[in-house]
């Protein structure tokens, strides 16, 4: 059992969440006041076909045009005129048409948001997405806790001899005569499901599959502009995507409305109390020293014990990790020295990683170390840092240039930038 609290609180005026693990920041998300549609599900209608840009422009709501990017690799739900293929061909996306569409990313800077018509809902245990009628699993899972899945879950009527979803008109036989234009769903089994008893994972699927279901065929009754299936609010989708529950044992906020919206919720993770603090002369943001624990998670410069440091700094394209010796000079030269600070680097870039929220491309310049055992140790040793993170990371390998090369799947924005889109104020460095 963790003994990680995880608060919603407001720093310096911004609400955010943190994961305070033995004293230790371990994750940090900022979490605006305005409306998202990250995860909401809208009948849009598209304004304009970009050829030349394989893109779309659809509204979603009054003058709320969102970009559609990639349209040959889309899977659309026409709700209006013919759906599915003609002519063996997908019909296209056209000026005018009714589509469903799911938000996908936010507004940022000078982008507008972006949506996708690759819907998908979830909830702790599986995601049920349209486009595929695959069963996948997440990597984290092992080997034979998939099989045990596959032998316990994936049977039975809701599922074909491969252990895929059967199409709608299978499923729900009868209910609906807009079956046959629902695109086929498939499934992924997340992490969460690792040490969960089967019949309640079983029952966990059987409701979101009415969920999608109800979504989809209540699609067809609604006007233009209408939104399906809000965006989950910040703080649960903090609880969804932001931790695992085996990090935390309680959930703590000071803001009575949250406190209260949370206590009639039913995503609160099953053995999970949600506790109200409410003492106001020592909030919450001081009781953790959250003001400072964040300023260091904002700071290029990150001291190690050796006396050491790293230099952090995002770019457009990737991310670049600066290992230097520091004050660590008496042994400069000594290959042992410079493996012993490595690894301690390594250590602390993988919490690093997590923390700021580091994503796409990581390139890390390691002290120069001539022995190549010493750097297959550190592909190593960073590998199996990095199997703790909940967000797939991977370790390519050192380029020829001697930097080792890590990619990050892309989720939210990293902490840095939510800061600057927020406003929070940022620490004065000198490097």
């Amino acid at each position: 059992m963790s003994n990680g609290k995880l608060l919603f609180t407001r720093v310096n005026q911004k609400r955010c969440a943190v994961l305070v693990q033995d004293g230790k920041l371990t994750a940090a998300s900022f979490q605006g006041e305005k409306e998202k549609i990250t995860g909401g599900i809208y009948v849009a209608r598209v304004r304009d076909v970009v050829k030349d840009l394989n893109a779309c422009f659809a509204e979603i709501e009054k003058d709320v045009v969102c970009f559609l990017p990639g349209l040959q690799s889309q899977t659309p739900f026409f709700l209006s005129g013919e759906n599915g293929e003609k002519n063996g061909k997908q019909r296209q996306i056209k000026q005018g048409d009714l589509i469903l569409v799911q938000g996908l990313r936010e507004a940022q800077k000078t982008k507008q948001p972006a949506v996708t018509t690759k819907i998908s809902i979830s909830n702790r245990f599986f995601v049920l997405a349209l486009g595929s009628n695959k069963t996948n699993f997440s990597t984290k899972l092992p080997a034979q806790r998939k099989q045990e899945l596959r032998t316990e879950v994936c049977v039975g009527p809701m599922f074909d001899e491969n252990g895929n979803l059967r199409p709608w008109t299978e499923l729900r036989a009868g209910r609906s005569e807009n079956l046959e234009a629902i695109p086929a769903a498939g499934l992924i089994l997340r992490t969460e499901c690792g040490e969960v008893p089967s019949h309640v994972l079983r029952g966990a699927l059987e409701g979101l599959v009415e969920e999608m279901f109800q979504l989809l065929n209540s699609a067809f009754y609604r006007s233009a502009l209408t939104c399906l299936k809000t965006p989950p609010s910040p703080w649960q989708d903090a609880i969804n995507h932001f931790v695992l529950p085996t990090e935390y044992d309680e959930i703590v906020t000071d803001d009575t409305e949250l406190y209260e919206e949370m206590e009639s919720s039913e995503i609160i993770p099953e053995g999970k109390t949600v506790r109200f603090y409410d003492d106001q002369g020592y909030p919450l943001e001081k009781l953790y020293s959250l003001g400072s624990k964040l300023e260091g998670a904002l700071n290029p410069r990150v001291w190690l014990k050796s006396g050491a440091y790293l230099i952090i700094e995002p770019t457009e394209a990737l991310t670049v990790i600066d290992v230097n010796s520091g004050k660590f000079e008496a042994h400069k030269g000594d290959q042992f020295f410079y493996r012993a600070i490595n690894m301690e680097a390594a250590k602390e870039i993988a919490y690093q990683i997590r923390l700021r929220n580091l994503s796409g491309m990581i390139l890390i310049d390691f002290i120069n170390m001539t022995d190549p055992k010493d750097q297959e140790d550190l592909i190593k040793e960073m590998s199996r840092l990095l199997t703790k993170d909940r967000v797939k990371t991977c370790v390519v390998d050192f380029t020829r240039l001697g930097l080792m090369e890590i990619t990050r799947m892309k989720t939210v924005p990293p902490l840095l930038e939510q800061a600057r889109r927020y406003r929070y104020p940022l620490p004065k460095v000198r490097i």
